[in-house]
This record gives structure tokens, C-alpha cells and sequence, in this order.
């Protein structure tokens, strides 16, 4: 869940025409994609192959220092009809778990759609300006019982807040007014600013919101 994934269907090519709910110019006859956490794509798969069964698998990209699972994520598209499924099953080819000329090479393709039907109107007058750091952090662990760094556990912050669940989530907490009994209005826009990848400081669990109206 923490880092970059390459997807792809053997033998099928893939177009994507949309990410995190937004159309795109449309990236075709591509054999794999690479998503991040929490990124949402529309893609289409012709299903023009004959008939048999084809491996769909993820693996890993990773670009930082930390210790990351290399594992290969599985599923099995199955065509309809009668017939004896190839052995072994065709497997898609995926770029090696470093392979940052592949990353870029696919973050290059997605464009946005830009046209007079789906227009891009980026606001020029700015009232507001936000600083945010996103970045990894230490819990700490008593008596030093974790595998992470310093003996503790790592969790991804935003301004040095990480982000604990509870029963309820914004959307609906803010929909039936309860946000304020259940998120914090205290949100630091001034974190600490690091130049370093090495600097790892402390971050806090709390659920904390900053509001913004809507096309303000």
C-alpha cells in the first residue's frame, strides 16, 4: 500500500481514459500502467485473444530507501467458451521492481484532455497559499520493539499529522454536521521544512481537517 505499482494483462493491451475522475487524452496500446496509493484510472481491455486464461499481476515500483514487500500480485482473466487453458498460463511482462525510465516514460503520458469541450480554467487570482509537507515519520515504539528505524515504526504524515480511522468518514461526518466532535480543526500550514531525506522526525495521530469552500 506504500508504494507505486506496475499492472498489466498478459498479451492484452490496455487504454486508459480517465484518472481520479477526470478524463484524459486516452494512452493506447500500452502493456502495462503504473498507479500510485490512492490514484483511481478507467481503463479498457479489449478482450481480442483467444481463448484461454491470462495472468493480470501488479508488482512494486520503488524509488526510496525503505524496506518494501517485492511481492507479485496475482488474478486470472478467463475467457468464455470450451476449451484446455495453456500451461503454464501466460504471464504478463512487467518492468523490474527499479526500473525508473519506466515510471517516467508512463507518468509522461497522462495528459489531460484540455479542449474546448473539457476545458482546463486554472484560477489566476490566489488568496490563499497552503504549505504542505507529505512525508514519513517515526512512531515510536516502547522499549524500541519495532523493526523500523531507531527501533520504531514508520507511517506517512501530511504536516506531520498521520491519519487514524475511526467509524465515520469525512464526506459523511460533514454531511450530517458531524465533523466537528470527530476532526480536529487544528491543522498546522507551517511544518517543518525539511531538505533531506534523512531527516525523519515524530508525527502525531490525529484526525485533522482544514476547510475550504468550493471555488473559493
Amino acid at each position: 500500500m506504500n508504494e507505486e505499482q506496475f499492472f498489466g494483462i498478459a498479451q492484452h493491451n490496455l487504454t486508459v481514459v480517465g484518472s481520479d475522475a477526470a478524463y484524459i487524452k486516452p494512452i493506447s496500446t500500452t502493456d502495462y500502467i503504473m498507479i500510485t496509493p490512492g490514484q483511481t484510472m478507467d481503463v479498457l481491455v479489449t478482450a481480442n485473444q483467444s481463448p484461454d486464461f491470462y495472468y493480470i499481476a501488479s508488482t512494486p515500483f520503488v524509488d526510496g530507501q525503505a524496506e518494501f514487500s517485492n511481492s507479485t500480485n496475482t488474478a486470472i482473466l478467463q475467457y468464455n467458451g470450451n476449451y484446455n487453458p495453456s500451461s503454464p498460463i501466460p504471464f504478463p511482462s512487467l518492468p523490474s521492481y527499479n526500473d525508473s525510465t519506466a515510471a517516467e516514460n508512463f507518468r509522461k503520458l497522462l495528459r489531460s484532455l484540455a479542449s474546448k469541450d473539457h476545458p482546463i480554467n486554472v484560477p489566476l487570482n490566489v488568496t490563499r497559499s497552503i504549505y504542505m509537507t507529505i512525508s514519513v515519520n517515526q512512531i515510536y515504539c516502547e522499549n524500541a520493539s519495532c523493526s523500523g528505524p531507531d527501533g520504531n515504526k514508520l507511517a506517512a504524515s501530511l504536516n506531520n499529522i498521520s491519519f487514524t480511522t475511526l467509524s465515520i468518514d469525512i464526506l459523511q461526518a460533514y454531511f450530517k454536521y458531524f465533523l466537528f466532535p470527530h476532526f480536529s480543526l487544528i491543522f498546522s500550514l507551517q511544518s517543518k521544512f525539511y531538505d533531506t531525506q534523512l531527516a525523519i522526525g515524530g508525527v502525531v495521530w490525529r484526525l485533522s481537517s482544514f476547510h475550504l469552500m468550493f471555488n473559493s
